[in-house]
C-alpha cells in the first residue's frame, strides 16, 4: 500500500488514491514527530512525556500503552507497519510511507524560481493548522517547526530574488513575501521586498495599505486608546523616506535586489561551574557543544566556537569581552541547585541592552540529562534560533540608525541608576535619539520612562509629566507596535493616571509579545501590587527576578511594595536590603519599620527621606498615588503617620 503523510493544513494519512486513510492521531504525530530521526530509536518515557503533559499527569505511560495498542492493531487491519514498538522505544518505517515534510528537505537544491514556487504552494497552510490543542511539548514543537520552515522559505526567497526579471517572477516574490509577512509582519526586509514587488507592479498604494491595515488591526485589538496624531506624524516618516528610496528602486527588467544584513553573532557560554567534579557539570558542558554543533548547519546565525566561548565566560571583564568579538547575542548558562535536583539555567540575551529574550531550566538529574541530552540541545537550539530571527527586526532598526543607537544606548546605561540627575542625562541621550531618528521606537519608550522616574522620585504629582510619559509611550508603540517596551511605558503612565485596569491590558500584551522581557514583567508585578493583587504582584516580580538575576533596585523596590502590601515588612525591608542605592525607597523601609513598631529606625530613615524630598506631604501624595483598594491606601497612610511623616 502506498500512504502519503500530509501535516500542512490537517494531519492525516492517503492513500494511493488521495483519499483519507483511518489511524490514531497520536500515531500520526509521532510518525511526524520521529521524521527526523528516522535512523534510530525513541525512548517510550521521552515519547510520553512528549505527547502528553506528564506534569501532575501519572498516568502518560498507561495513555502510550493504549496508543500503541490502538496503533498496532490499526496496523494489522491495513497490512502496513509505519511505526515500529520495542521494549523500550520506538521508531519509524520510513520506507513504508512518503511525507509532504520531507519536500522540504528535498527543494534545498534545483533552479531558485522552481524551489520558491513550489515552497509557496506547500507552506500555504500552517503546519499542522487544523491540530486540536495538544501538550506544551507539542505546541512548543510545532512553533518550533513553523519558524523553520519560514526559516526555510525566506532564504530561499533571497536566492530566488538575483533570478526574477519577469513579472510572472516578480508575482512569485511578492506572494512568497505576503505568506512571509503574515507570519512576519514587522520583518523590515520582507517589508522592503513587497514594497519594491507592488511599486515593479504599478500597485505602490496597495503595499502601503496592507501595512497600514496591518497597524489598524492591532490598535482596534488592543483597546487602549493609541494616540492617533502620533500615527499621523509618523505616516509623514513613513512618506518622507520609504517613497524616494522606491524611485530609485531598480526597474523590473533588473530583478529585485534585497540586500543581506550582516549573520548575527551568538556566544553560548557554558557554565562556569564545568570545571567542577560531578558528572552533572561535564554533562552540561557538553549539552552546551551539541547545541552549538547543532546551530552551525544555520544560515541565520554566526556561532563563536566553543573555545573562544568558554574563555568569554570565564574573563573577568566579560562585557568587554563581547564588545571586542561583535557578539550579538549570549546563552548565558548557569548550574543551579534547587532542593535536591541540580538544574541548568540557560537565558538568551541581546548584547546590546541586556534585554532577556528567552529563558528555560532544564532537569539536570543523572537518568534525565543521560537520556536526553540529544532532545534538550534539539529544543535549545530550536528555540535559540526562532527567538533570534524574531528579534532581528528589532536589531535592523538599531543597525540602520547607528548615531541614534548609540546615543539610546548612552541613555539606557544612565536609566540603570534611580537618581534624578541620572534620569535627566537619560532624557538628554533619548532626545538626542530621536533627533536622529524621530521614529526610533525605543528611545521614544526611553523618554516615557524617564518622565515616568522624575514623577516617581520628586513625589510632587506634576501632572504634566505623567502626560508626557504617557505620549512618548504612544509614540513609541504606534513607530513599532511590535516592540513590548512601548507597551511596558503606556502601562505604567496609565497606572499613575490611575487607570488601572487600562494599565493592565498594556502590561498583559507587553507580556504577550515579550514573554522573557524582564523588565516588562516587572513592571506588571508593579501595576498588580497597585491593582491590590499583591500576591499576584510577588508572583510577577519573582519571575522577573527568575529572568535577570541581577537584578536592578527598581525590580527589588517593587518586590518589597508587594511584600509590604502583605503585612511582610521584614522580607520587605530584606529586598530593600539587597538594592544597591537603597535612597529611593527609605521613604518604605521607614515605614516599614514603623509597622515593626522600630521608632528610632522608622525616624532614621524618615529623616533620610525628607533629605531627598523635603516637601513630601502624606496626604498629598496619597491622593495621587493609585491603589484600587482603600485597606492598601489607610495601611500606607498609617505607616507614613507612625514613621513621623
Amino acid at each position: 500500500m502506498s500512504l502519503r503523510l500530509e501535516s500542512f493544513g490537517a494531519l492525516r494519512l492517503l492513500n494511493a488514491a488521495g483519499e483519507p486513510v483511518s489511524f490514531p492521531e497520536k500515531g500520526l504525530l509521532t510518525l511526524c514527530y520521529l521524521l527526523d530521526r528516522p535512523d534510530s530509536e525513541y525512548s517510550r518515557g521521552t515519547l510520553a512525556r512528549f505527547l502528553w503533559d506528564s506534569a501532575g499527569n501519572p498516568d502518560v505511560m498507561a495513555n502510550l500503552r493504549k496508543m500503541i495498542s490502538r496503533v498496532q492493531a490499526r496496523q494489522a487491519e491495513l497490512g502496513v507497519e509505519l511505526l515500529v514498538f520495542t521494549a523500550t522505544g520506538v521508531r519509524i518505517r520510513r520506507e513504508a510511507f512518503v511525507a509532504d515534510r520531507s519536500e522540504l528537505d528535498i527543494l534545498s537544491s534545483g533552479d531558485p524560481l522552481d524551489v520558491l514556487r513550489r515552497l509557496v504552494s506547500l507552506l500555504q497552510p500552517d503546519f499542522l493548522a487544523e491540530l486540536a490543542d495538544q501538550s506544551v511539548s507539542i505546541r512548543e514543537w510545532v512553533s518550533s517547526e513553523r519558524n523553520r520552515h519560514m526559516a526555510i522559505l525566506v532564504d530561499a526567497l533571497k536566492r530566488a530574488l538575483p533570478e526574477a526579471h519577469s513579472r510572472a517572477d516578480i508575482g512569485l516574490i511578492k506572494e512568497a513575501a505576503l505568506r512571509i509577512f503574515r507570519d512576519a509582519p514587522d520583518d523590515e526586509n520582507i517589508r522592503h521586498i513587497l514594497l519594491q514587488a507592488y511599486e515593479a507592479e504599478g500597485h505602490l498604494e496597495t503595499a502601503r495599505q496592507l501595512f497600514e491595515s496591518r497597524s489598524r488591526d492591532l490598535q482596534h485589538s488592543l483597546e487602549i486608546g493609541l494616540d492617533l496624531q502620533a500615527l499621523k506624524e509618523v505616516r509623514k516618516i513613513f512618506d518622507a523616506s520609504r517613497v524616494p528610496a522606491l524611485a530609485a528602486a531598480p526597474a523590473m527588467e533588473s530583478g529585485i535586489i534585497l540586500k543581506a544584513a550582516p549573520l548575527p553573532r551568538l556566544a553560548l557560554l557554558p557554565p562556569v561551574e564545568a570545571n567542577e567534579a560531578g558528572l552533572a557539570p561535564i554533562l552540561s558542558g557538553a549539552l552546551i557543544e551539541d547545541v552549538t554543533i547543532g546551530l552551525c548547519a544555520l544560515n541565520s546565525v554566526s556561532v563563536v566556537a566553543p573555545h573562544t566561548a568558554a574563555r568569554i565566560a570565564r574573563h573577568a571583564d566579560r562585557s568587554g569581552m563581547i564588545l571586542r568579538h561583535s557578539i550579538s547575542y549570549v546563552l548565558d548558562t548557569r548550574l543551579t541547585a534547587g532542593g535536591a535536583t541540580p538544574s541548568l539555567f540557560v537565558q538568551l540575551v541581546y548584547a546590546a541592552n541586556d534585554e532577556v529574550i528567552w529563558a528555560e531550566r532544564f532537569s539536570l538529574e543523572k537518568y534525565d540529562l543521560i537520556t536526553d541530552r540529544r532532545e534538550i540541545a534539539r529544543r535549545i537550539a530550536k528555540e535559540l534560533s526562532s527567538h533570534i530571527r524574531q528579534n532581528e527586526s528589532v536589531r535592523g532598526a538599531f543597525e540602520n540608525n547607528p548615531a541614534a543607537y548609540h546615543s539610546y544606548l548612552l541613555g539606557f546605561r544612565d536609566m540603570k541608576r534611580l537618581s534624578l540627575p541620572d534620569i535627566r542625562r537619560a532624557r538628554k541621550a533619548f532626545r538626542d535619539a530621536v533627533q536622529h531618528s524621530a521614529h526610533f521606537s525605543p528611545a521614544l519608550a526611553g523618554l516615557a520612562h524617564t518622565f515616568l522616574m522624575e514623577w516617581l522620585l520628586t513625589a510632587r504629582g506634576d501632572g504634566e509629566l505623567i502626560r508626557l510619559s504617557e505620549d512618548y509611550a504612544n509614540r513609541a508603540i504606534v513607530a513599532d507596535p511590535s516592540l513590548a517596551s512601548g507597551f511596558r511605558q503606556l502601562g505604567v503612565a496609565k497606572l499613575y493616571l490611575n487607570e488601572l485596569d487600562e494599565s493592565v491590558v498594556a502590561l498583559k500584551v507587553a507580556e504577550e509579545l515579550s514573554p522573557h522581557y524582564a523588565d516588562g514583567i516587572a513592571s506588571y508585578a508593579d501595576t498588580l501590587v497597585h491593582a491590590s493583587r499583591p500576591a499576584d504582584g510577588l508572583a510577577k516580580i519573582e519571575r522577573a527576578i527568575s529572568l535577570n538575576p541581577l537584578s536592578p533596585a527598581d525590580y527589588l523596590w517593587t518586590e518589597a511594595g508587594a511584600n509590604f502590601a502583605l503585612f511582610r515588612y521584614r522580607e520587605a525591608l530584606d529586598a530593600i536590603g539587597r538594592m544597591d542605592d537603597r535612597t529611593p525607597a527609605d521613604r518604605l523601609a521607614s515605614a516599614c519599620w514603623a509597622m515593626l513598631g522600630d521608632v528610632k529606625k522608622a525616624r532614621f530613615y524618615m529623616r533620610k527621606a525628607r533629605e531627598t524630598n523635603p516637601d513630601f506631604d502624606v496626604d498629598r501624595w496619597l491622593t495621587l498615588v493609585p491603589f484600587k483598594e482603600a485597606w492598601q491606601k489607610e495601611q500606607y497612610r498609617e505607616a507614613l503617620r507612625k514613621a513621623g511623616f
